[in-house]
């Protein structure tokens, strides 16, 4: 753990400081370290992807000291430690301004993520980027943009079982420090007691256990026919050449008395992928568990992972196989996926070094629970001079959840679909103190508020689509969320008395 000394040194020079300790434990999981928080922590990021870093953690955060929160088209700037409130007029420009505020000192950790903001930015948030017209009226009043920047960071690593907590302390005045230090280190030393006592969480058990399934009903924002029919309007417009694709997308609604910590517990089951994650932000609940990166910035190196093409996964391994020669052989699929690669190559190819774009991976099957998807990987040089928040916004949103081209595609969208997409089609991201960035594309998600459940999911129409088979992917595409919420009613209804909240 920093001695004092070194805080007092770095406090001369940085205003907020990093202190970190580790443990090791074999009997405390990361769900039970957030239940045993769960008063003060406000999100959870983990990872089933074998090739990412973040495959080996489980990050929770607590302790909110600042938030940026898009509020009437202005962004307020909400510091919690100073009680102030300021507005800038950017996304852009309130995040800088977090960070020149904060002066935070980086971790020196081995972690892929040491802190910064992490939230969201909702699909709707393109009317700032592009010439979408806004959406004309929001039915759930959400934020477009949301970020939380916390204090206190648990990272749990699953391989060696080692906790590391890191928190930040903040020195407004230098004179303070000592007094800063010592509430840094107490801090530190009641969250270890506190997830060494553990939690009284109930063990989480599907399948046989699960109780009598009942299917869900859910209402939706389209009736089949006005989806098919827009799925017509579309080609109509391929065919005028305004657009090569377009994904039109449904909404789903229920209603729950199943907290987001829940659904999290079973989607993380049901449907593990590269990027799941629980966020609490004040006015929604979002629970999701993504398959797709919108962008990564690591020091400087850009990602984007196109993801196109779907199919059901098999029932035997030899089914699945045969699905996958299928997808790969058809050609609609395939025209489909190089589109997005090329729409992938020009969002990296503005922000990137001259000749660094390069398409790492091509093609390849990509397995998840329920469906399996053609994926590939685009990759570059950023630019010297432009920042990494300036190549999320030039990648945004996805071209895998709006089409080709673009701009034209997310006007036809707005035309035909008949609610804001809000967090659909948006990304999940962090913004991280040290400039890196990694984001996902908000599908696979669930959100709630105020006892109100909705899911979405597209279909990629191209100029050879069957409707009805549009119309089926999107219910393919939500099977995942539909059985979390199932066998999330089933498992903790019947539970008297447990708050997993």
């Amino acid at each position: 753990m920093t001695t004092y000394e070194t805080f007092q040194t770095d406090a001369e020079v940085y205003r907020t400081i990093p202190i970190s300790q580790s443990f090791f434990t074999d009997t405390i999981t990361p769900i039970h370290m957030f239940h045993a928080l769960k008063d003060e922590a406000v999100f959870m990021l983990e990872s089933q992807d074998p090739e990412s870093p973040w495959s080996n953690f489980s990050f929770i955060g607590l302790d909110p000291m600042v938030q940026v929160k898009e509020k009437d088209g202005r962004f307020l700037i909400e510091d919690y430690r100073m009680q102030t409130k300021e507005y800038e007029e950017s996304f852009k420009a309130a995040y800088e301004k977090v960070v020149r505020d904060l002066e935070v000192k980086q971790p020196e950790i081995d972690l892929p993520f040491k802190g910064g903001g992490v939230g969201y930015i909702s699909y709707d948030a393109i009317s700032d980027f592009e010439p979408v017209e806004p959406a004309e009226q929001d039915d759930l009043n959400l934020a477009r943009y949301h970020l939380l920047f916390c204090q206190t960071l648990i990272a749990y690593h699953h391989k060696t079982k080692e906790t590391t907590i890191l928190s930040f302390g903040r020195v407004d005045d230098q004179a303070a420090s000592k007094e800063v230090y010592d509430s840094t280190k107490e801090r530190i030393k009641e969250i270890t007691s506190r997830l060494r006592k553990g939690s009284d969480l109930e063990d989480l058990m599907l399948g046989e256990d699960a109780g009598q399934e009942q299917e869900l009903v859910l209402s939706s924002n389209y009736k089949p026919e006005k989806f098919k029919q827009d799925v017509e309007t579309i080609k109509e417009y391929i065919r005028a050449g305004d657009v090569f694709q377009a994904v039109l997308s449904q909404r789903f609604h229920t209603i729950t008395d199943r907290t987001g910590f829940e659904l999290y517990r079973v989607l993380r089951k049901v449907n593990p992928s590269p990027y799941m994650f629980y966020l609490n932000m004040e006015d929604v609940e979002v629970i999701g568990s993504s398959p797709e990166r919108l962008l990564e910035v690591q020091n400087g190196q850009l990602e984007i992972h196109p993801i196109a093409g779907t199919r059901k996964r098999g029932g035997t391994q030899e089914e699945d196989d045969q699905l996958a020669e299928e997808l790969l052989a058809d050609e609609k699929e395939l025209a489909e996926h190089r589109m997005l690669v090329d729409l992938a190559r020009n969002d990296i190819g503005r922000v990137a070094e001259f000749g660094s774009v390069d398409v790492r991976e091509y093609m390849t099957i990509g397995r998840f629970s329920k469906v399996m998807h053609i994926i590939s990987k685009v990759t570059g040089q950023l630019k010297d001079g432009v920042s990494p928040i300036d190549a999320l916004i030039s990648s945004f949103p996805a071209g895998t959840l709006s089409g080709a081209p673009k701009v034209r595609a997310m006007q036809i969208l707005r035309e035909l679909e008949p609610t804001p997409r809000n967090l659909y089609g948006g990304g999940i991201l962090y913004l991280g103190f040290d400039g890196n960035i990694d984001s996902c594309i908000t599908i696979r998600t669930m959100t709630l508020a105020d006892k109100h459940l909705y899911i979405q999911a597209g279909a990629g129409v191209v100029a050879d689509s069957d409707p009805e088979a549009e119309y089926q992917e999107t219910l393919n595409k939500a099977s995942a969320l539909k059985r979390t919420i199932e066998l999330a009613e089933q498992v903790f209804s019947s539970r008297e008395g447990v708050e997993t909240r």
